[in-house]
């Protein structure tokens, strides 16, 4: 089984707060549906470090964008 990259203290408020974990994820799916096409051509040539480059840069910018700071 591959190592969880959350801390044990993100762990927990996941287990703690479900709702606003999953609405969460649910924001987050929704900013990246409005820059997903940027990325495909990473995607497609499978250049992972660029792709990661490029996922960051773009999620921070729609969030901005959205007025939402939060990671």
């Amino acid at each position: 089984m591959k190592q969880s990259k959350l801390n044990p203290e993100d762990l927990q408020w996941i287990k703690d707060n479900p709702k606003e974990f999953a609405q969460e994820l649910i924001k987050t799916s929704e900013l990246v549906k409005n820059f997903s096409h940027l990325l495909e051509p990473y995607r497609v040539n499978g250049q992972r470090k660029e792709y990661k480059k490029r996922f960051k840069e773009l999620l921070k910018k729609e969030r901005e964008k959205h007025g939402r700071t939060n990671h």
